[in-house]
Order: structure tokens, then C-alpha cells, then sequence
């Protein structure tokens, strides 16, 4: 297969690397421009992997970028895409496909990204791994659970078969499933308040949950992002409670968005909060804990530029 992966950082840079061991093709494009060769470190094993230089047209293209830079990815990979290009975003939050493939103004105002990637064409995913760049450039796996993969509509497709291949040979631990919304969903659910908590106070995630204020207003943010699932068909069967305690076992852990502040980037806010108060707003769901949340943390991202 041809797979160019673009926005290989911690997480693309690793799914790149995985499929280069694994023998595949591979053009891997990071945030200065493509990229010669990679440092994969697992298990506190290095192993340097090399990347392709071809750029004909992509078989699969891996877009593993922040939501705020999926518009210029999607522009930008444009001349890869043909009618057989499997097109997987591996991204934070809401995508843009996420209501029956009708455009989300909050993640894609202009709809350039649904007019860039046929939502035909594309895979949805969700991952469960942590991985990180270290002060040498290298990509450090600390926890590689697993990619859930399924397409939108939920339905079976030799497309998604011989994705579920692909990552099975490459070691990426699959994990199809016929409901990949209720999947993001609920990984939107865990994270989306405590994202934007870590980037107002600094604080890593075993602070945010030993302070009782800030437990407060993460169980109500929480129980609004429930009440939204309900009715969107991805119920939530768990208590706030309950999913904190996972979180807990992450220790002194930096959020995606604090080490996103940390470095002053682009906050991956409409994703995570604009997109659900979007969706909550069609359908008559008061959000005022989320509404609280967003604005604050708007405010503080708009201070960065």
C-alpha cells in the first residue's frame, strides 16, 4: 500500500512508524515538512525506522493532526486523494462528519474540510495510546491500548476490513466496531471537561480531581455531555464518579490542551466543547456548566496569539 500520514507527531508519528516496521510504504509529513526517519522507542527500546519519498496518490491516508489544522492538512493532501484513497482522521474530539455527515460549524465553519475528505471515503477512529516526543526528537510510547475503528455510517465494508488488517499486522492493536460515534462519544465525555480545566489552572490531572470545585464542575459538565448523548443515539452508562477514578490512575498527568498551552499552540476547543454546545443548542439542551467552561477557556486561548 501507498499511506502517506500527515501530522506525524507523537500519535501519527508512531501509527507511521508501526507500519514502516511492519513493512508498508510509508510518507510521513510532520509539522516542518516531510520527514527521512523516525526514533520509535517502546519499552524503552529505540529503533530508527526510514520513510518513503514517493508522493503518488495515497491507498490510505492517516490524518493525525489537531483539530485546528485539519483544514489546512485536508487542503494540503488534497493532490493524494483519489476514489480509492481510504482516508482515517485520527483526531481530538468532534469531527466534522459526526451528525450524519452534515457540516458542524463550530470544527469546520467554511466546510472545506467536508468538500477536502468524502465522507464516503473515510474511516472514523478513536485512539487509546499516550505517546510523546522526548527533547530528542524521538517518539516515546507509554501506553498503547488500542484504535477503535468503524466507519460513520456504521455499517461493514472490505474498506474497513483491510484497515483492521493492516493495523492487526503493523501491531496497532485494532478495534472495529459498528458504532464508532458512541465510541468517540464517550472518549469526549471522559476528557472534554477536564481538557480545558488542566489549561485554565495549570494543573496536572491528579491535582484538578483532589480539588472538590473543580470535581464540581466536571460532574456537571459531565451530566450535560450525558444528556446530549442520550439524544444524539451514544448513551452514557457510567457515572462521572466512576470515570474519574480511571483518570485518577493516570497520576500526575499533563492533558493534551495543558501541554498544548504549555507550548502555546492552538487550543483543540471547538472540537472538544464548541461542537457538543452546537449540537446541544439543535436540540434545546441547556449546557450552562459547558457554556461556563467554554467561554473561559476561549478567552484564555485568545490571550496566546
Amino acid at each position: 500500500m501507498k499511506i502517506r500520514v500527515v501530522g506525524a507527531g507523537a500519535i501519527g508519528g508512531w501509527v507511521a512508524a508501526k507500519l514502516v516496521a511492519a513493512g508498508e510504504t510509508v510518507r510521513a509529513v510532520g509539522r516542518n515538512g516531510p520527514l527521512e526517519s523516525l526514533t520509535l522507542v517502546e519499552r524503552g527500546r529505540p529503533s530508527e525506522v526510514g520513510f518513503s519519498r514517493d508522493d503518488e496518490v495515497a491507498d490510505l491516508l492517516i490524518l493525525a493532526t489537531k483539530a485546528t489544522a485539519l483544514s489546512a492538512a485536508s487542503k494540503a493532501a488534497a493532490p493524494w486523494i483519489r476514489r480509492h484513497t481510504t482516508i482515517l482522521p485520527m483526531l481530538n474530539g468532534v469531527p466534522w462528519w459526526f451528525i450524519n455527515g452534515e457540516p458542524l460549524a463550530s470544527v469546520d465553519p467554511d466546510g472545506a474540510i467536508g468538500s477536502a475528505l468524502p465522507i464516503d471515503q473515510v474511516i472514523g477512529c478513536v485512539v487509546h495510546a499516550a505517546c510523546s516526543r522526548d527533547s530528542l526528537g524521538q517518539v516515546v510510547v507509554k501506553h498503547a491500548d488500542r484504535l477503535i475503528i468503524g466507519n460513520p455510517d456504521g455499517e461493514a465494508s472490505e474498506q474497513l476490513a483491510n484497515l483492521n488488517a493492516l493495523f492487526a499486522r503493523a501491531g496497532l492493536n485494532p478495534d472495529p466496531t459498528s458504532n464508532i460515534r458512541r465510541a468517540i462519544w464517550y472518549k469526549l465525555w471522559g476528557n472534554a471537561t477536564i481538557n480545558p480545566l488542566s489549561a485554565l489552572t495549570r494543573a496536572t490531572c491528579d491535582r484538578i480531581l483532589a480539588n472538590a470545585e473543580c470535581r464540581q464542575w466536571m460532574l456537571e459538565g459531565m451530566m450535560e455531555l450525558a444528556a446530549i448523548g442520550a439524544a444524539i443515539g451514544c448513551p452514557i452508562e457510567e457515572s462521572g464518579e466512576d470515570r474519574m477514578a480511571v483518570t485518577a490512575k493516570l497520576g500526575a498527568f499533563k492533558t493534551s490542551m495543558l501541554q498544548d498551552i504549555e507550548a502555546r499552540r492552538p487550543l483543540e476547543l471547538e472540537a472538544l466543547l464548541g461542537a457538543p454546545r452546537e449540537i446541544a443548542r439543535e436540540r434545546g439542551i441547556a449546557t450552562p456548566a459547558l457554556d461556563r467552561l467554554y467561554a473561559t477557556t476561549k478567552l484564555l486561548g485568545e490571550s496566546l496569539s
